[in-house]
């Protein structure tokens, strides 16, 4: 019991929304996590964004009977250019503003880097970024309050947020009911730990399960010591077991495929919907 969902930008070759509804509903999915910024970036800045560009999407996907599960918005929540940071949070704070017109359950983000080009570094795991990143989620979640929509963050092991451990500190924090956990549990794995994915999971959703809003199911291969991302299938992630955890604790919770190209999206889907049997 959870809800298949698709990014819209891993489907190719649409020139409307009416062709990205339809490609979709051709999966059989109803569901896209939705990053304006990428599918349709001529309507994607925060001056542009309306009530009206909101409702048309809405309508338009509703017409192929897809909805808007996620408002993607990933940016650099702590870049270290404050006047930078400032616009990109204003940004964000459109989005915020403006996702009930699409009728998105959440805005989603990262929480980014100390590099400006969100490169790895240390520094990203120190308790002074930790305790910055802090103070920019307690600003997005009262944002998020006032327009009675999610703030959906995820974690990586590049960022500030780069364990179950910094989860549950943010979420003890930051205790709120619009702010909630994209988990990505391929997000948070090595080559050395890549073994204890399916126990990371559990382990996750039985400390913090009632903050997680979506679950990421990104499928990965091992090659020279190093994660590689892989369509669905083509990979070693346990997703029955993922799926199952996930389905135990959080019913109809969105899961989105993500790394899964438009050509190999039939295939991964067949292999989860092999699972309802």
């Amino acid at each position: 019991m959870f809800q298949l969902t698709v990014r819209g930008h891993d489907l190719k070759n649409y020139g409307s929304a009416e062709e990205l509804a339809q490609k979709i509903a051709a999966q059989n999915i109803h569901n896209i996590q939705f990053a304006l910024n990428k599918s349709f970036p001529q309507w994607a800045e925060p001056e542009q964004l309306s009530p009206g560009l909101g409702r048309f999407f809405k309508r338009v996907f509703g017409q192929s009977h897809v909805q808007v599960a996620l408002l993607s918005c990933y940016c650099n929540l702590i870049h270290p250019d404050l006047e930078k940071r400032e616009a990109i949070l204003s940004r964000f704070e459109a989005y915020l503003a403006h996702a009930k017109f699409f009728d998105a359950a959440m805005v989603a983000s990262e929480t980014g880097s100390v590099l400006p080009n969100m490169g790895y570094t240390e520094e990203n795991f120190s308790d002074v970024v930790f305790d910055d990143l802090v103070q920019v989620i307690k600003r997005l979640v009262q944002v998020a309050k006032r327009h009675q929509v999610m703030l959906g963050i995820e974690a990586g092991l590049n960022h500030p947020l780069s364990s179950i451990d910094r989860i549950e500190e943010l979420l003890e924090r930051v205790p709120s009911d619009y702010l909630g956990i994209i988990f990505d549990p391929t997000n948070l794995i090595t080559a050395k730990n890549y073994q204890e994915q399916v126990a990371l999971t559990r382990e996750a959703f039985s400390r913090f399960g009632d903050a997680i809003v979506c679950l990421h199911l990104k499928d990965y291969q091992v090659i020279d010591g190093k994660i590689k991302v892989v369509p669905l299938g083509e990979g070693m992630i346990d997703y029955q077991q993922l799926l199952a955890i996930t389905a135990e604790y959080k019913p109809y919770c969105y899961v989105v495929l993500e790394g899964t190209t438009e050509e190999a999206m039939q295939p991964a889907i067949s292999l989860i919907e092999a699972l309802k049997k």
